[in-house]
């Protein structure tokens, strides 16, 4: 997750100026890379939450922060708790992504910074395909969509795309898979780029 996400997630937290009075929070943090990640950066502290009592096993094992097994509907932290909220790839799986992103509202102090990164999503063609072959359903939104759900949660929301670096694969050495059935499916997800979703809680 780390390897596959890392080159999409870090441009977002560029944004982020992290010092020692920052408290992020890292919504399906799996492992927990990105916590580390940010520690590394500066923040303070770091807290991580995942379904998965293995993968918060694993971000226990890996390094510093404070990890939970809970849902990002319901978290186990207090209100105006800390300043950034990060997640990758795991909003759309929410059954209502608007009550999640409520909650990160919730837990967030007046200012603090939200970033959402995920790449299936309506505009990304070559990403589509996915919402049918995963294991657990997924919403698949626009852009738009995705926006306004951030608004109607309470933060000040904007978007952009992010690109993966590097070239892409040559077709002669692409081998197609039920996420990627054709060259033309890596091709659109390449050019569509992830979809960073990006806000400000006012207050």
């Amino acid at each position: 997750m780390h390897r596959g996400h890392l080159a999409v997630t870090t441009p977002v937290l560029d944004e982020w100026a992290l010092t020692d009075s920052d408290r992020v929070l890292d919504v399906g943090c799996g492992n927990g890379w990105a916590v580390r990640l940010m520690l590394e950066r500066g923040a303070g502290a770091g807290i991580g939450v995942d379904l998965s009592p293995k993968m918060i096993d694993q971000a226990g094992s890996l390094g510093s922060g404070s990890f939970h097994v809970a849902s990002g509907e319901r978290l186990p932290l207090p209100d105006d708790h800390v300043s950034h909220v990060l997640s990758v790839e795991s909003l759309y799986y929410y059954t209502d992504p608007v009550a999640a992103l409520r909650e990160w509202a919730r837990v967030a102090r007046p200012g603090a910074r939200l970033a959402v990164v995920i790449e299936l999503f309506a505009e990304n063609r070559g990403s589509a395909v996915w919402a049918d072959v995963l294991d657990v359903h997924a919403h698949l939104w626009g852009e738009a969509k995705w926006r306004q759900a951030l608004t109607e949660a309470g933060w000040v929301a904007a978007s952009r795309r992010i690109l993966h670096p590097g070239p892409l694969k040559p077709e002669a050495d692409f081998e197609p898979s039920k996420y990627w059935p054709t060259y033309g499916h890596y091709v659109d997800y390449r050019e569509a780029g992830a979809l960073a979703l990006t806000g400000t809680l006012s207050g």
